[in-house]
């Protein structure tokens, strides 16, 4: 490809949805202006039966009132994230994308 001696390349983004169980909410004195008005739940990953899979727990935000112990859908789109927010340069990265029934 010809483009005057610059090289453009396009990063791929990896994206995934994850299956978590609600652990906390995540309650900031100070948060970036973006988040105002969004709940922010801890989020620990699990397999399909319920087990956690290891690793630390998460912040997502909460779009659906999601309840303490409550099985979720989080999708970790920073880009649809920053949508949800309206804020291109807000840290969001993780977003409650439906609540499972149990």
């Amino acid at each position: 490809m010809c483009d005057g001696g610059k090289s453009s390349y396009r990063v791929a983004r990896l994206v995934a949805m994850l299956l978590c169980r609600i652990v906390g909410r995540a309650v900031a004195t100070h948060s970036h202006p973006s988040l105002d008005g969004f709940s922010m739940m801890l989020c620990q990953q699990e397999d399909a039966e319920g087990t956690a899979t290891g690793g630390p727990p998460f912040v997502a935000i909460d779009l659906f009132g999601a309840g303490m112990h409550q099985r979720v859908f989080v999708s970790t789109d920073g880009i649809g994230a920053r949508g949800i927010v309206e804020d291109e340069q807000s840290p969001v990265r993780n977003f409650i994308q439906g609540v499972l029934d149990d």
